[in-house]
Parts: C-alpha cells; structure tokens; sequence
C-alpha cells in the first residue's frame, strides 16, 4: 500500500501534532506495517497523545505508541477472530490474511498471475511473522515485562559519546565482514566423541598449549631457562607449569601445586607456597580428573600457564615470590580496503529472546523495532535463541518442534529486519550451547538455514562459537558462553584493590589468548578438545570483546582491547539490556591510543 507523508502532515496538522521529517517516516512506515491509512493512523495517534498529554511527538512517544496501541489492536484482532470459530494455531499466512480483513483494505492475494513483490513481502510486521500460539498453548505475555518503565534506559557508557547519533546506515552502507581463524574457522558440523582423556593431557591440545605460552613468555621476558620442579636448587629458580589443587575440593591459597611441562619437568608437581606474593589469581575448573600416573591422589588441573618464581630448597615445595604477567597477542592490522571507513553502528543482543514466564517472544519483536529506527549497520545476534533452560522447553510444553520454533524465529528477525529501498542491517547469528536444536558441543558449529532467501543472502552471516569477526577491519572476538561466571566462579586472588574481578578475569582471557582457558571445563560444557585448539583459540587480540555473562553488564578497557558484556535481553521474568558499538576511524592515531587510528564508544541500553 502507498502512504503519503504529505498527507500524513496535513493531517497532523489538522490538529496542531509537530512532528519532525525523520519521524514522518517512521510514521508512514507504520502505516504500511500495520495496514492503516493516514487519516486512521493519525486518529489513533491524536488520541494516545491526548491521552498522554503530549503536544510534540517524539521518538518515545511513537515507539509507546506502537507498543501499546497497535500491537494490542493486533492481538484483540486475533483473539476476537479465534472465538469466533477460526482456526486455533494459526500460521504467517493465516495472520496475514486476519489483518487484512480486519484492516481497511483489501488483503493482497498471491496468485500466478499476481505474484506478491518482495516490497510486499519486505513490508510484513514482525508481529506477522511470528505466531507464538503456534508452538505454545499458553502463549501468553509477561506481565511484568510488559509494565515495565524503564525502557530505554542507558546504564552504562563508554568512550567519548559526543556527538554520536546512536544510529547507522541500516544496510546502505559498505559493510566488509570476514570470518577469521586460528589457524581457520569453523565453518561446518564434525564429529564428536571420539577422544580420549590421555589424549587430551599427555600428548594433545594441552601439552601444546603449554609449550607454545611457554616458548612466547621466555622470550618477552627474557628468560634464559626454565628450571625442572624437583631439582633443589638455594637460589631463585623460575618454574613453567599449570596451576592444580592437592584435594578433593575448592580450590583455596593452601591447596595449590604447580604441575610442570613435560620438557622441563616431565609432567612432575609439587605443592605451592604463596604467602610470599602480594597479589595473585588463580582459577581452577570444576571437574575432578584421575591423572594415570598417580592413583591415589585426586587433581584439578586447568590449562592456564604461569611462570613462577621463588624458592625450592629441598626440591619438594616451592615458596612462590613472583608470578610473571601473560603477554596477550598483537592486533589486527586490517587490509587498505578493509580500513576505509568513517564510521559504523554496531548492536549487540544475547539471548534469551524471552521471558522465563512466556514464550510471546516479545523482547525479540521490541529489539526488531529499535533495530528498524536506529538502523545499525551490523546487528550481531547471541543465541540460545529457544533456551534448553526455559521451564516450558525443560517440561516440554511446546508443541511444535524445537527446529521449527528457531526457523520462525530466524525468519521473524531476517524479514521484519528488511527495509524497504536497502537490504537492511547486516545480520550475524552466533550459536549457543543452550540452543536446545543446536549441536551442543564446544567449539559449536554454525547455524543452517537452508530456507534463507536468496535476497538476504549477502546480509546474513552465520558463525560459529566462539568467532573472532573482522566487521571492516575491527576484530571483534564473539562467545555466547558464559565466561565470567565459569572462571569468577572459583578464583582466588589476592588483590591489594586496584583491579576488580572482572577485569582480572579478562586479562586472563587475552593473556590465554584462548576462548575457554579452563580444563576441566564448567559441568555445563562439553567440550571436543581435538577441535578446540583449532578453533577455540584467539588468532589476535580482538579489538572488541563480547562477553556476554548472567553477572552485571559492563564496558572495560582491558590490554587496548574494548571488553563488553552486553547482558541478556531478558532477566528471568523482566527486561535484560543489550549492547552498541559506535566505530569511527580516525586520519591518524591520537594520542596514547593503542588501536591505531580506531575511536569505540558504547553503551548498554535497557530494553
């Protein structure tokens, strides 16, 4: 259908509504997705406003208005045609036909010989997409996320955000995004369990891992030989090893031993004295592992590698007084086309898209809409996207398949994202290991869609997780999983207060240069580890960190590197936030700056 923004102000005019041109288009675009014509959308906006006591219209008082009026004209709409005798499940096609008959036009047939255009199409409203009654019989909306008044809200800043509009070019602009890898990317399933746990410790991805840290801290640091563990030794020797715990139990300051490599040490251990070390921290993983060479003790190892030193007199227990600093990789040097940018909007959202207490899908529908008015160039989306945790998922409630509910799902955000002259945002889905129809194994292989138009082809991305994601030469480094609260879980440190936890965790990270530094991983992780030092591993210090964590959102400046943990968009029964990246190059590097030439500011915003 045709709008006239001319007529749209004539008519607001009528009645002495200002509105400014940007929001002119807004409101014709609301016309179409919603099927009203100018005079009866005007007439509904005039009465909100009314009521509202608003004489100037604004973008809150459009997105309240849309919110709270034509979404629930929609849903009154379609409960007043399913108690008249239609059918109870109904599917896109179903609601598209609905709205039309209860619209003031007539419903746009699709024949042979009338075929809908992909502006039709590209016009359908999200609301329109997706039928939560479909896969749910007590589809209902949450209560108290929908009454709630803080949307909107910024909790938290980063960087100098002067001048910055929050909005980018929604798809019009050149946007270069490549998949990186160490030494490639995950780009396909394989297969899982067949390892075996000597193979992982002794010989494998671990042993590896330690030799390769080992070999870059000698050398920055200048190192001229590591000492075997169990030779005495009356002065300071400096030890390379993996961190353990001697006991059944969490890891605390008197349980800790140093397991050493196997060229230094041969896989030797001895127990750990840190009385001595002003500041410290540790981190073991959950899991208990019976290592083969000893039978009658218990170990809890992790693949973080530290190089210590200290005093071993008797060669069986070493007085710690000194830990030497990780050292994280360089960045990214972007190619010259890579580079040439100005400026670009980036969203960031993690999962889940619903409440604990509905499956409605009502903040992934609320997050459609401010990614069709704020038009970011990239939208980077986080799963689970239909959570393995949800009570309806784990009572098995639904009634559709789980593959079917994330497909409607993809389709929901891929159409209702689709602009009218321009493709639309770029889209980039990263997998979770709570996707209860996703391979849940780490690393995860991506998304298939089989089903995606040819259209949105060039604008959709499907990644695996983790991702390192160059988006115009910023490497963005991309898990769904929650990181933070696995290793803050069981840290122990001792910290004379000048680094919080969070940040001591992130350094950790980048220092690793790993995704999931841990071994044994978190019970809620299963990890193939003959594919996990392929592509679990950090190729280079991201520019931009995303970690996003059930813990407290937050915007750090860790190593140069932008860390963000955007939060979830939903927090159990109410709404979560989610995150955005303004990217700006600059001719030269300013001052003190660490990305050559790159200015990141951000925000955490509530939904």
């Amino acid at each position: 259908m045709a709008v006239s923004t001319q007529q749209l102000a004539e008519e607001l005019q009528i009645f002495g509504l200002d509105c400014e041109d940007s929001l002119m288009e807004k409101l014709a675009e609301l016309c179409v997705r919603y099927r009203q014509t100018e005079e009866g959308m005007v007439s509904e906006l005039i009465a909100f406003c009314t009521s509202a006591g608003k004489s100037c219209l604004t973008v809150e008082i459009l997105n309240s208005f849309e919110h709270e009026v034509l979404n629930k004209k929609l849903c009154k709409a379609w409960h007043s045609a399913k108690d008249s005798g239609h059918a109870g499940a109904r599917d896109i096609a179903s609601i598209q036909e609905l709205r039309s008959q209860n619209g003031p036009h007539k419903r746009v047939s699709s024949t042979p010989e009338t075929p809908l255009t992909k502006r039709s199409v590209a016009t359908r409203s999200p609301h329109q997409l997706l039928s939560p009654s479909s896969f749910s019989p007590s589809a209902t909306p949450s209560q108290k996320y929908s009454s709630r008044t803080n949307r909107g809200e910024v909790v938290t800043s980063f960087g100098s955000a002067q001048g910055v509009s929050w909005s980018g070019r929604g798809g019009s602009g050149s946007v270069s995004l490549k998949v990186m890898g160490c030494p490639e990317p995950l780009t396909g399933s394989y297969k899982t369990m067949f390892q075996q746990l000597p193979d992982i410790r002794e010989d494998g991805v671990l042993t590896c891992k330690i030799e390769e840290l080992g070999a870059e801290l000698k050398e920055h640091h200048k190192i001229e030989a590591f000492t075997p563990l169990l030779v005495p030794a009356q002065e300071p020797v400096i030890l390379l090893g993996q961190i353990g715990c001697d006991s059944n139990g969490k890891l605390n300051s008197k349980s800790v031993i140093l397991e050493g490599d196997r060229e230094h040490s041969s896989g030797t251990q001895i127990p750990v004295d840190l009385s001595e070390l002003k500041e410290y921290s540790l981190f073991p993983g959950q899991l208990w592992v019976q290592l083969p060479r000893s039978a009658s003790q218990l170990h809890l190892l992790m693949s973080v590698v530290v190089i210590m030193e200290g005093f071993n007199t008797t060669g069986r227990r070493l007085t710690a007084t000194k830990l030497y600093e990780g050292v994280p990789l360089p960045f990214y040097q972007p190619t010259e086309e890579e580079g040439d940018f100005e400026q670009a909007m980036v969203l960031v959202a993690c999962g889940p898209y619903t409440t604990s207490d509905s499956i409605t899908y009502d903040p992934l529908l609320d997050l459609i809409a401010i990614i069709n008015h704020d038009r970011p160039d990239v939208c980077i989306l986080l799963g689970p996207f239909l959570d393995a945790k949800h009570e309806q998922v784990e009572n098995c409630k639904l009634t559709s398949p789980f593959e079917d509910i994330f497909k409607q799902c993809l389709r929901t955000v891929i159409e209702g994202t689709r602009r009218f002259h321009v493709s639309g945002s770029h889209l980039v889905f990263v997998p979770s290991l709570r996707d209860v129809h996703h391979e849940p194994v780490y690393p995860q292989p991506p998304f298939t869609f089989s089903e995606l138009p040819r259209e949105d082809k060039k604008r959709v991305q499907f990644v695996s997780e983790p991702c390192s994601l160059s988006v115009n030469g910023v490497m963005f480094g991309l898990t769904s999983t929650d990181l933070l609260f696995h290793i803050g879980a069981e840290e122990i440190c001792s910290s004379s207060g000048t680094s919080d936890r969070f940040s001591r965790i992130l350094k950790h990270i980048l220092t690793q240069r790993s995704y999931y530094p841990l071994y044994p991983p978190h019970e809620d992780m299963a990890i193939d580890y003959e594919n996990f030092y392929t592509y679990a591993q950090l190729p280079v210090t991201p520019d931009i960190l995303i970690v996003p964590s059930e813990l407290r959102y937050f915007v750090k400046d860790i190593f140069g590197c932008v860390c963000m943990n955007p939060g979830r968009l939903t927090k159990g029964q109410v709404g979560g936030t989610f995150g955005r990246l303004y990217l700006r190059r600059q001719p030269k590097a300013l001052d003190g700056e660490r990305r050559q030439g790159l200015s990141v500011a951000a925000q955490v915003v509530r939904i």
